[in-house]
C-alpha cells in the first residue's frame, strides 16, 4: 500500500464565516499513531498539531470576538485514509451544555460542533458533518447558497455517509473526536491538497 502522508500535503485554507470574511490558513499533521475515536483526547499527536482558534461570531453578534470562557479550540490529522478532527468547546457553565438525544439528522435541543469540508476550494459545495453534545451525527451536502445551521429546513439531508465520531462532557466544557474516510469526500488527485474548511458551533451572547 502506498503510504498516504509520503503523496500528499494538506492545508486548509480555514474561513472564519462572517461578513469580514476572515481567512487563515492550517496545516494539518500527519497522524504519527493510531487515534482511538472516543472523545478522549489523549493522542500525543493531537498535541503536535497546529490549533484552530480564535474564532468570530456568525450569529447573534456576527464579526465580534468569542470571549475566552467560550473558544473553541480544533485541530486536523490525516493517515492513509480519513481525515481526524478534534475539537475542545470551552464552556463555564458545562453543568447548562443541552444535550437531548435525537435521531441521527435530528438537532433537537442540543450544542452541536460542525465541520465543512470543501476538497477542491472552490465554495460550491461543502460536505458537512455535525456532532451533537450527545452524540447524535448529522451530516448533508450543502451548496453556495445554503444557510449554516445543521437544522436548515431548504437542506437535503438524504445524503448519509459512514464516518466516527465520539463526545466527552468535561469539566471546562464537551470535546469531539470525529473521523472522516476519504471515501466520503471529493477531492482532486494533487501531491498538494488545498481544501477549504469551516467550523461551526452554536453562537453565544
Amino acid at each position: 500500500m502506498n503510504q498516504f502522508n509520503n503523496i500528499f500535503l494538506f492545508i486548509f485554507i480555514v474561513v472564519f464565516t462572517s461578513t469580514f470574511a476572515q481567512k487563515k490558513t492550517l496545516k494539518a499533521k500527519i497522524a504519527t499513531q493510531k487515534i482511538t475515536i472516543d472523545g478522549i483526547l489523549n493522542e500525543s499527536a493531537w498535541n503536535e498539531a497546529p490549533v484552530a482558534t480564535d474564532f468570530i461570531m456568525f450569529q447573534p453578534d456576527n464579526g465580534k470576538a468569542i470571549s475566552s470562557d467560550k473558544k473553541t479550540d480544533v485541530r486536523v490529522l490525516y493517515d492513509n485514509e480519513a481525515i481526524y478532527i478534534s475539537a475542545k468547546m470551552f464552556d463555564n457553565e458545562p453543568k447548562k451544555i443541552l444535550k437531548e438525544i435525537t435521531q441521527r439528522d435530528i438537532v433537537g435541543t442540543a450544542d452541536v460542533f460542525g465541520v465543512f469540508l470543501n476538497g477542491f476550494n472552490d465554495g460550491q459545495q461543502d460536505f458537512q458533518f455535525f456532532v451533537s453534545a450527545s452524540g447524535v451525527q448529522i451530516d448533508r451536502l450543502a451548496t453556495e447558497d445554503g444557510e449554516v445551521t445543521p437544522d436548515n429546513n431548504n437542506q437535503d439531508f438524504s445524503w448519509d455517509s459512514i464516518w466516527d465520531s465520539e463526545v466527552q462532557i468535561t469539566d471546562f466544557g464537551w470535546t469531539v473526536e470525529m473521523r472522516i474516510p476519504y471515501a466520503a469526500l471529493r477531492f482532486p488527485k494533487d501531491k498538494v491538497q488545498t481544501w477549504g474548511i469551516n467550523f461551526f458551533t452554536p453562537g453565544v451572547p
